[in-house]
Order: C-alpha cells, then structure tokens, then sequence
C-alpha cells in the first residue's frame, strides 16, 4: 500500500467504526470495472457480452487479498482454535474445538482452562508452524471543512481508522475463461490505483502487481466420514426464498446444485460460525443496496458425509466479488488425539516496529516510539520549509503570490506520491495540433511567466530535489514519505509572506 488505507466495517457515519483488516475482492472488482468498464449503451454486442462475463456471470471471480509474507497469503485465524483464558496463542497450548474428546471437555482440569476462541489475526500457515501477520492501523481526528467562514465546522468532528501503508496483501482472480485472464491483469496492473473511502484525500493509494510463485493452504480429501469446511472468504447463502440465511445446506457447503442427492449433515454442535451485516454502498445509483448478511471468514463448518474428493473453491452468492471461497480439509485443523493442535504459532518477528528501536516491547513503548519518530520527521521539514522561506522570500516580493501557492498545496494535498506532484507542478503535458506542449501548473499560463522570472521556479526545484541553505546547510531530496507534508508547509508559509 503506498499510502493509508480506509475501508469501514459498517456504513454508518455515526459512532466508532473500525477498518477491515483485509481489502475486499469487490474493490478489486471496482478497479478493473474502472479501468474497462466505459459507457455501455456505447459498446458493440461484443463488447456488451464480454463486460457482463467479466463482472457479472460470476466466471471471474476477485477475491479478498490478505495480509502476507513473501509469496505466501495469510489466512483469517480459525474460529475454531481454542487457548487458555490467562494464555496467548503462542504460548504452545491450542486446541481444535471438534477434534477435543468429549471425555476431555468434561474433565475438571481442562474446565479450569477456561479455554476461549481465537477471533482476530491473520497468520501464514507453513508445514508445522503459523507465523503472525501484523496489520498494524492507524487513528486520525477530522473535521469538516466550512467553505464560507474558512474554518472547521462547529460541531463536525470525526475519527477514521486506516490500515497503515507499507502493508503487502495477496489476493487471486479466478478466470473461468483463459481468453479473458490478459485483459482482466492488466486492467488491475499499475500504481497509483485507489481504493477505499476518502480517496481524493490523503488515502487509498496502492500499487498492485503480478506474481507468478503464488502458495496458499490447499484442500486436502478425507479419508474419514467427518470434513471440515473452513472459510477462507466471507458466505453469503440465499434460502428458497432468496433471503439470506446463516443456516446453509449441505449441498451449498459442498457447492453441489440443489437436485443433487448428498448424503450427509451438518453437525451445528461442532462449528464455529461468526456472522456479520453491512449495507454496500452504490457508487452508481448514490445510494445503499440491501444488507449484505453472511459469515464471518475464519468460521468452520464440520459436516458427517460419504464424500471423499474435494478441492478450494467458491460456494454460495456474490463470488465475483470475493464471496464464498472455501478450503476443505486444510492441515492446519489437524490435531492429536487430546484435540491440540499440530501447529505452533509463532508471533510476527519480522515486524520493525516492535524490533527497530530501544523503545519497543509494549503498546505505550510502541506509541512512544513512533510519536519520536514522527516528530524527528516533522522537525526535519518545518527547518527545511523556514530555510527556503529565509534564503527566497525576496524574489516573491511586490507581487501577488498567494493564490498560486493556494494552488500548490491543493495539488499537494490531493497527491501522495512525490512522482505525482512533480508530475502536476513541472512534468505534465499535452498535446495540441500534433504538438506536444507543456501543460503542467508552473510550465504553462500566466503561472509560468511568474514563475520562469528571478529564477523562481529553478529555487523551487531545488526545494524538491535537494537544497543547500545560504548558511551551508545541505537537505536531502524529498522522498514520497515527506514530500506532501513539506510542501503543503512550504505553500501555506509563503502565502503568509
């Protein structure tokens, strides 16, 4: 992710709300929807045809991309995993709720226990081992913005929670037809995509790119009359009425068509099954679609069944969007004959945030650690910003400046990547009558002939690429970490002036 990411639980505006911990298929969807997606009334039957197979026959099918490591997805934490109460996950006592004898649930020692579920947390699953995959968030308080009196709005406070940039997720897209895999990756290929709420603000930019040596968790057939169905995706199941329903059949589960005969049941006393209710929003139409009601991924269904072969893939509704991708058998629900676990779980070592500094070890250590870092950073800019304003001011003076410089903290605001504000200020072209002219905000217009006198423009570039003070001090570069808070200072200082 190149920048913070916000993508709310609940669609209400009111109230604490938290950010997914994954980034749903559907936005995947939206991306290649953007990208190949134009007027439809426009399109030849040919084209009709393809954008429907595409994005509404279910035959291509984005899923959830996952926090990960390396080439290997993460996986939501089963809700079937049981701890001690007073323990962690790490500490080498887990169990797997339906493989724990029923003589053992009973015993006075094991009751003591207080065994509870594991319920957040992806870890990447090897052959004996679970590794935690930290997705580390972030809180900001906003406010609105009123236009007229040029100040926040009374009364319009707000807080946003975001998964922190820098995170690497994997996700598949499953093609039906191999004629359409080409177009569909490139349409999602490239930088600078947004997803999620508040994109023409400060969030939701991210870079997705191929990989061909992808590993994941595969099914596995059994060889016993009990399967295990775990839920790598998020179900949505419709009943005979086409309501939704948290009560599934066993052919849904074994994604068999309703006038198959399937020999079996669901054994509810053994699953472990989380539901969830949002309401999707509806760019197209502005508003709310029905609630979308399923379970929870993690959830783990158990079923009594003949069936013997089976393999990963999509049941129920909504699978174009990443709903409904299943994993049956998957060795990480093995366990002893006592119910533990064959897997160790292991903490996310790898993390730099709990291994980079002295302060480090708990959650205030944590905060304490990043709030230095932040103001080391800040320090940085605010003595970079006042130095150029120092050293350049004069060449500004006598003449209005001010909104231009509005101009430039706008560009700067709506534009994370430090490529894409040089690209907006100095690099941006077009082309008119079979000529390529410059079309960026200080290279053409009025703003250029300002900005082309007393070498302003040339002071700031220099500004960006690297400046050295009248009094000798060298400042590095601008790097996509600080390039928008530097300048959104630099302009709003040389409005003043």
């Amino acid at each position: 992710m190149q920048s913070d990411v916000i993508l709310n639980q609940k669609a209400a505006t009111e109230g604490p709300n938290k950010t997914l911990d994954f980034i749903p298929g559907s936005c995947f969807l939206g991306v290649a929807a953007a990208s190949l997606y134009d007027d439809f009334e426009k399109m030849d039957e040919t084209a009709k045809k393809k954008m429907i197979t595409i994005f509404h026959s279910g035959k291509v099918r984005f899923g959830d991309a996952h926090p990960s490591k390396g080439n290997k997805r993460g996986l939501k934490i089963p809700a079937s995993l049981f701890y001690p109460k007073l323990g962690n996950i790490t500490d080498g006592e887990v169990y797997v709720h339906h493989r724990i004898p029923d003589e053992k649930l009973s015993d006075k020692d094991f009751k003591s226990k207080q065994i509870k579920q594991s319920r957040s947390g992806f870890y990447v699953f090897g052959t004996n081992t679970a590794t935690e995959v930290k997705t580390d968030t972030n809180f900001a308080i906003k406010s609105a913005y009123d236009k007229e009196k040029r100040r926040s709005k009374d009364q319009q406070m707000y807080g946003y929670e975001s998964l922190q940039k820098g995170l690497e997720l994997l996700f598949e897209v499953e093609v039906d037809d191999e004629t359409l895999a080409e177009e569909v990756k490139l349409a999602l290929e490239g930088e600078d995509k947004r997803i999620g709420r508040s994109r023409t603000a400060q969030y939701g930019l991210v870079k997705i790119q191929h990989i061909d040596d992808y590993d994941e968790p595969k099914s596995n057939n059994s060889d016993k009359n009990e399967i295990t169905v775990y839920a790598d995706g998020r179900l949505i199941f419709l009943d005979g009425y086409g309501q939704p329903t948290f009560q599934p059949t066993i052919n849904q589960l074994l994604g068999k068509s309703n006038d198959e005969n399937v020999e079996g049941k669901i054994l509810w006393d053994k699953s472990q099954i989380r539901t969830f209710q949002y309401a999707p929003w509806n760019y197209h139409r502005q508003c709310f679609d029905a609630d979308r009601c399923g379970i929870e991924k993690g959830s783990v269904f158990v079923i009594q069944t003949s069936q013997k072969e089976f393999h990963s893939q999509y049941i129920g509704s909504f699978r174009n969007e990443g709903f409904g991708k299943v994993i049956y058998n998957p060795d990480f629900l093995n366990a002893e004959e006592d119910g533990k676990t064959l897997i160790k779980f292991e903490k996310d070592k790898d993390n730099p945030q709990t291994d980079s500094s002295e302060l480090s070890g708990t959650p205030l250590l944590d905060y304490l650690n990043e709030q230095k870092s932040k103001e080391e950073a800040e320090t940085l800019i605010y003595t970079l910003v006042n130095k150029w304003v120092d050293d350049n001011k004069d060449k500004f003076h006598g003449e209005t400046f001010a909104s231009q410089w509005g101009t430039i903290r706008s560009i700067a605001m709506r534009n994370k990547s430090l490529k894409k504000i040089k690209y907006e200020l100095f690099e941006r072209t077009t082309t008119r009558n079979g000529q390529t002219i410059p079309d960026a905000y200080l290279t053409h217009g009025v703003a250029a002939e300002k900005w082309s006198e007393k070498g302003r423009k040339k002071a700031f570039e220099n500004f960006i690429n690297g400046y050295k003070s009248k009094d000798d001090i060298k400042f590095n570069p601008l790097t996509d970490d600080n390039a928008q808070m530097a300048i959104i200072n630099l302009a709003a200082e040389m409005a003043k002036k």
